[in-house]
């Protein structure tokens, strides 16, 4: 993609944003824009960044990441968001405030996103602990299809599996550095697992009507549903872990609003 994303060195959120975005699409990271062809794309991540184009150039698209609108008397922001609408082909307003900000000739160009990016600031990615052996004859009956989609789908998760390698001392640890246990299986005798996350006190995602695990406490789904095995995996990850979106899905929200654009 003929992209350049311009950033502050001073900003260091909005760089390593800057930096998540030109990693996925290939796009390249300045601190000042340079001429583009009329296909290229001129990603500002701050609107008062608008200030850096040169009237008379050509800079492709521009797109302007909009954050809060200043509220105090500082005529030269309120000038540059004021342009900043006016002149960008397209308006990423990061939160739905600042979208509510937006004057009525302007908010047709804004898609807003919902910051912040989780990748940024988790310190470790979510554990999530999947027990159960792993051979040709049980691979549907256990649900494996189910968690290989998970991993693939979001690799922002740590999806740890264990087998029955592990010694009991070696079990209890495995448990007590879980955030999150998933039994994925469409139908169990047991399932051992779940009694035994749940004495450990690790918060349970299980399908409904399998084995025992309607006897404990769980973030029930529907056995063999993938959808919303993942809705619950999804909305059980511990809040220390923060709201807003993966890198996944930042990359993913800008490579369809930017495809929108091509002439």
């Amino acid at each position: 993609m003929n992209l350049q994303v311009i950033t502050t060195p001073d900003g260091w959120v909005l760089d390593k944003y800057a930096h998540i975005l030109s990693d996925g699409l290939g796009g390249v990271v300045r601190e000042h824009p340079e001429p583009m062809g009329a296909d290229g794309i001129t990603y500002l991540m701050n609107y008062a960044q608008i200030r850096k184009l040169r009237s008379g150039v050509e800079y492709g698209r521009v797109v302007s990441m909009l954050t809060h609108r200043e509220q105090h008397e500082n005529m030269t922001l309120l000038g540059l968001w004021a342009t900043a609408c006016e002149k960008s082909d397209a308006l990423v307003p990061m939160s739905g405030a600042t979208a509510g900000q937006i004057s009525e000739p302007y908010r047709h160009k804004a898609t807003t996103i919902q910051l912040p990016v989780r990748d940024c600031f988790t310190k470790r990615r979510p554990r999530i602990g999947v027990a159960a052996c792993r051979n040709p004859g049980n691979e549907y009956r256990k649900g494996w299809d189910l968690v290989d989609r998970l991993r693939a789908e979001h690799p922002e998760w740590e999806i740890s599996v264990t087998g029955g390698e592990l010694s009991d001392a070696e079990l209890v640890e495995w448990y007590r550095s879980l955030d999150l246990y998933l039994c994925p299986s469409r139908y169990e005798g047991g399932p051992m697992g779940v009694a035994e996350a749940d004495a450990m006190g690790v918060p349970i995602v299980a399908p409904r009507g399998v084995g025992w695990c309607d006897e404990v406490y769980t973030r029930s789904f529907e056995a063999g549903s993938y959808d919303e095995m993942e809705r619950r995996v999804r909305f059980s990850i511990p809040s220390t872990y923060g709201g807003g979106i993966s890198a996944r899905q930042y990359i993913a929200f800008h490579r369809e609003l930017f495809a929108s654009l091509r002439p």
